[in-house]
C-alpha cells in the first residue's frame, strides 16, 4: 500500500508484564488489517515500566516506540499526536483490538467524505465471551450526535478515524484525565463534520487487570472532568445537560468517600454537590452523614 493509505495507530500502555500479552493482542489486530498500511505507535505511559518488555517492543521494526514521561491517557495521546506523521490517525487501548477490515472501512468513508475530519464507528462490549453492541440503533447517534451522547456515550476508545490534516495536537492538549472518550466525541465535533458509520470495528474489553476505570482516582476525578468538558463551544442545551451532572458526580464521589471511611472527604463532597447546579436533590443525603458523625462521636466516648 502507498503512503496515501498509511494510518497511524496509537497505542497508549504502561508496558506492565501482566498486561503483555493484551498488549500484544492489540499491537496483532492492528498489524493484520488489509487494505492500508499500519503503524502501530506504542506509547509508553508514564516512567514506571517493564524494561525487558519495552525492549521487546523497540526490537520490533514494525512499531515505533515513544515514551511519554507524565502519566495518563491524555498525556500519552498528545505525545502520540505530535509524532504523527501519516494522513490518517487513530488509537487503541492496549487491552482492545480492532476487527478485521476496520481501519479500510473508516478510511474508504473518511475519502468519500472530504468534508468530515473523523469518521467513528460503532464496537462491542467483550465481557468473557460475551459481545454486546455500545450503541444500539435506536441511540440515532447519525442524526444528532452532540444529544446522543447526552443519553448514552456512543464513543469507544479505538472506534474512530482522524484525518491528520484537520485534527491537531491541540485537540488532546487539553484533554480531562477522566471522561476521555466523552470529551474527545464532543471536541471533534467542534472541531469539524463528523461521519458516524452504525458498523462495530472495534472490541473493548471489560474489567481488564489493572485498568485505570476501576480505580478510586478515577470516580473522585470525574467532577473536574465534566468542568473541563464544559470549556468547549457546545450548543446551550448541551452544555446546561451536562453541568447538571457535575452535581451527581460530586454525590457519587461522596458516597465513595464515606463507603471506604473517608468521612471527612464525604462531607467535602456532599458541600460540593450541594452548591452545584441542581444540587439541592442531594441535600436529604446530609442525614446519613450527620448519622455517621455522631455514631463515630459516640464510639469514642465508649472507647475513652
Amino acid at each position: 500500500m502507498g503512503p496515501e493509505r498509511a494510518v497511524t495507530v496509537v497505542l497508549p500502555t504502561r508496558a506492565q508484564r501482566a498486561r503483555a500479552a493484551v498488549l500484544r493482542r492489540a499491537i496483532d489486530s492492528v498489524l493484520a488489517q488489509e487494505r492500508v498500511s499500519p503503524v502501530p505507535l506504542i506509547i509508553i505511559n508514564g516512567s514506571i515500566y517493564d524494561a525487558e518488555l519495552v525492549a521487546t517492543l523497540r526490537g520490533d521494526e514494525r512499531l515505533r516506540v515513544l515514551v511519554s514521561e507524565d502519566e495518563g491517557l491524555p498525556a500519552a495521546l498528545h505525545t502520540g499526536r505530535r509524532a504523527i506523521d501519516t494522513p490518517w490517525f487513530c488509537d487503541l487501548d492496549d487491552d482492545d483490538l480492532l476487527l478485521p477490515g476496520a481501519l479500510a472501512l473508516r478510511l474508504d468513508a473518511l475519502r468519500d467524505r472530504p468534508d468530515c475530519c473523523a469518521v467513528i464507528t460503532n464496537g462491542y462490549w467483550r465481557n468473557g465471551s460475551r459481545d454486546v453492541l455500545n450503541a444500539p440503533p435506536e441511540l440515532r447517534v447519525a442524526a444528532d450526535p452532540l444529544r446522543a451522547m447526552l443519553r448514552q456515550n456512543w464513543f469507544l476508545a479505538g472506534s474512530y478515524l482522524c484525518r491528520t490534516a484537520d485534527v491537531g495536537p491541540e485537540v488532546f492538549r487539553d484533554m480531562p484525565r477522566y471522561f476521555e472518550r466523552t470529551y474527545l466525541a464532543l471536541r471533534l465535533a467542534t472541531v469539524g463534520q463528523i461521519l458516524w458509520l452504525d458498523q462495530p470495528t472495534v472490541v473493548c474489553h471489560v474489567n481488564t487487570p489493572g485498568s485505570a476505570s476501576a480505580s478510586s482516582a478515577s470516580v473522585l476525578g470525574h467532577p473536574d472532568a465534566l468542568r473541563q468538558i464544559l470549556e468547549l463551544p457546545l450548543p446551550a442545551d448541551v452544555h446546561a445537560a451536562l453541568k447538571a451532572r457535575i452535581a451527581q458526580a460530586c454525590h457519587a464521589a461522596s458516597e465513595f468517600s464515606r463507603s471506604n471511611g473517608a468521612r471527612r472527604e464525604a462531607f467535602r463532597w456532599h458541600f460540593r454537590s450541594l452548591c452545584e447546579h441542581g444540587g439541592w436533590r442531594y441535600l436529604p443525603y446530609t442525614r446519613h452523614l450527620l448519622r455517621d458523625l455522631l455514631d463515630l462521636r459516640f464510639r469514642s466516648s465508649l472507647a475513652r
